[in-house]
């Protein structure tokens, strides 16, 4: 009897030190695991630019028309848009509304799931911030940001591929058949739903199309212009000038760099930036401006009583293929104008102190073709203005 006392007693001994022994080591290990890789969702901000965009909140329930920007974007949402609609969705860095993890900016025709958005709950965590992307349809264009000293990585699915992103930008138009994937800036591991992957770079791309066809790296568009994205320096590539007053100068919003024309005043002036490229372009095919736009306020309505003040224009100065010279314009006003003042056709109204991405026409399809590209300017034009602009590309495509 005694003896299986004993043998009880070192029984249960024994038994109560492995439990302490793991309690002290598996409860630091676990409260460690849970600092290193707990996520939370990041807020995201869905802003509709032109058109009405429907959105299914989390993937259920009824397909809603937005008209006004929404932060209620969970994870498993849907968006989609008909062909006069875009959207932007921002997402942030938890618990910071000025750290932009990602932008996408979701052009007609499209069909977009946010499968997940989310970063690491504790500083100390070495995980990223993390977006996993479904296109189902249409066509996107996704820039990555990296954030301080965490990086951001990005999945995206299509039906006929997977690419893995870091930071930089990126292009993804889904047809019915196949999906072309364009890196513009940084690098995407691909791969197709057969299997075969590749390695892109900067200005390459790729088309992967449904069944076992092997993927190629080809060349993309080429940028013509440098530090479009305000990067580096304004100096860099680019001349400024003003008339009158007015200060552009490069800047950060949310995360975001871009050239920023300010001027408080009354009475007419202009400041702008220029880039000299006398770029010959004839043996392209395609040539397309790509730019991000945002009109943070202007005190004159519209473009001004003559059509010619908007808060941002760009022109294009070129000789054509039959040795003219000419000029193409673009601008971008977010007040409506007076009843009675003049509006070129080649100026459009965007949402007020809202991101708006554009992309012009093939030139190389006009009456006059460019076969010289001599400089492209960017400026403000008013009385008093503010207003940004980023992603400036000028894209050739032989």
């Amino acid at each position: 009897m005694t003896q299986n006392r004993e043998r009880l007693a070192w029984i249960i001994l024994l038994i109560s030190f492995t439990l302490c022994v793991s309690l002290a080591v598996g409860v630091p290990l676990g409260i460690r695991q849970f600092l290193l890789t707990a996520t939370r969702a990041q807020p995201t901000l869905l802003q509709p630019q032109q058109g009405t965009p429907g959105l299914q909140r989390g993937g259920r329930g009824d397909l809603i028309a937005l008209r006004d920007p929404t932060w209620d974007v969970p994870a498993g949402s849907v968006l989609t848009t008909d062909s006069a609609a875009q959207a932007l969705l921002t997402f942030y860095a938890p618990a910071s509304e000025s750290e932009v993890v990602a932008t996408v900016q979701v052009y007609g025709d499209t069909r977009l799931r946010i499968q997940s958005a989310r970063s690491p709950r504790f500083a100390l965590s070495p995980l990223p911030h993390h977006l996993n992307l479904q296109v189902e349809s249409g066509r996107v264009r996704i820039t990555v940001f990296p954030t301080g000293e965490r990086e951001t990585t990005a999945q995206l699915h299509t039906p006929h591929l997977t690419a893995v992103l870091t930071a930089g930008s990126y292009e993804a138009r889904v047809y019915g058949s196949l999906t072309e994937f364009i890196v513009r800036e940084g690098q995407a591991e691909v791969t197709s739903a057969g299997g075969h992957s590749v390695s892109l770079k900067e200005t390459q791309r790729t088309i992967a199309q449904a069944g076992p066809t092997p993927l190629e790296v080809l060349p993309a568009a080429r940028n013509l212009l440098v530090n479009g994205d305000f990067r580096q320096p304004l100096e860099v590539g680019w001349e400024s000038y003003f008339i009158e007053a007015g200060t552009v100068q490069t800047t950060t919003l949310a995360g975001r760099p871009a050239a920023r024309f300010f001027r408080e005043g009354v009475g007419h002036a202009e400041v702008g930036i220029r880039q000299v490229l006398n770029y010959d372009v004839r043996d392209f095919t395609s040539l397309v401006l790509h730019l991000n736009v945002m009109v943070q306020g202007q005190s004159l309505p519209g473009c001004g009583s003559a059509g010619s003040e908007c808060p941002i224009i760009v022109r294009i100065d070129y000789q054509d293929i039959y040795g003219g010279d000419r000029v193409w314009y673009h601008g971008f006003y977010s007040v409506p104008k007076a009843a009675n003042d003049y509006l070129y056709w080649w100026s459009d109204q965007i949402p007020l102190q809202t991101w708006t991405s554009y992309d012009s026409d093939n030139l190389m399809q006009s009456d006059a073709p460019p076969a010289l590209i001599k400089s492209v300017t960017i400026y403000a034009s008013g009385h008093a203005f503010e207003a940004l602009v980023t992603e400036v590309e000028l894209l050739a495509q032989e």
